[in-house]
């Protein structure tokens, strides 16, 4: 092999270590379209990419953890005020390309997730659908040894799935909502604006993560508040640190800093071996 010729492929393998991993979209998509909104992008497999493989292995275990705790089937929360986020104003003020997280779900319904960021709910301004059926087969994530990524039809996800939900511009307002059992035929709408939802009450806790890119975000999906557990629809949205950074510019009550404290945990984990 002459140097040019050896030259050449050491160019070529600089130019595919270098390249960053494309998303891949997940095997199973569901073709689940209530109200007949249109999806806002394929969900995409977990891991897929080096933005969601970072996601994978060094935040969703800690995030996991930190929902056991303060978010589990017997944890009730009664007073959405001392929650760290106001859902309903999750203002975005640098425009940012966001993604959406599937971290887990302990629902007997198929529910649907979706965006707008026109106006609330499904009714007015441009809703579109993140998962149109947000169920999976395992609740939370567990990167033990021989796990391995399970999805079907019945269950088309798994957790760190996610969706590329575009450019959300400046100054606009994020509104998530979800459709009670929405795969099946249920047209029961719950959103982030309090004021729309069917029963007048709040569905929707939201957390963020300072010094991150993420706010973590859960839905209650019964009429009235059911068990309040606010687990039925977990999922975990990047949003860009600036725009984190701006919704928690005041004081975080103390289940924020519980939830900092995991994080900080996971993102040390990564510097280490970036640098080791």
């Amino acid at each position: 092999m002459n140097h040019t010729t050896r030259y050449a492929l050491l160019g070529l393998l600089f130019l595919a270590l270098s390249t960053p991993v494309q998303a891949k979209e997940s095997p199973i998509q569901s073709f689940a379209r209530p109200f007949g909104l249109d999806i806002a992008a394929p969900v995409m497999k977990a891991g897929s990419d080096d933005r969601s493989s970072l996601f994978q292995s060094d935040v969703l275990p800690s995030m996991n953890s930190w929902i056991n705790t303060n978010l589990g089937e017997n944890v009730s929360i009664n007073d959405t005020t001392s929650i760290a986020l106001d859902p309903s104003n999750l203002a975005i003020s640098t425009a940012s390309e966001a993604r959406v997280y599937f971290v887990g779900e302990g629902a007997g319904y198929k529910n649907t997730l979706g965006f707008n960021t026109e106006a609330g709910g499904t009714g007015s301004g441009d809703p579109k659908l993140i998962f149109p059926d947000a169920t999976s087969r395992v609740s939370s994530y567990d990167p033990g040894p021989g796990k391995s990524q399970s999805r079907s039809r019945w269950y088309p996800l798994y957790p760190g799935d996610f969706v590329d939900i575009g450019n959300l511009e400046a100054n606009s307002q994020l509104d998530f909502f979800l459709i009670a059992n929405g795969a099946r035929g249920g047209t029961m709408t719950y959103s982030t604006d309090t004021s729309i939802n069917p029963d007048g009450i709040d569905h929707v806790v939201a957390y963020a993560m300072p010094s991150s890119p993420y706010l973590l975000v859960g839905f209650e999906d019964l009429y009235g508040g059911g068990d309040r557990d606010f687990n039925d629809l977990l999922f975990a949205v990047d949003i860009g640190a600036a725009n984190v950074a701006a919704l928690t510019s005041v004081p975080e009550p103390a289940t924020l800093l519980t939830l900092v404290s995991f994080l900080i945990i996971g993102f040390t984990v990564h510097r280490q071996r970036r640098t080791a």
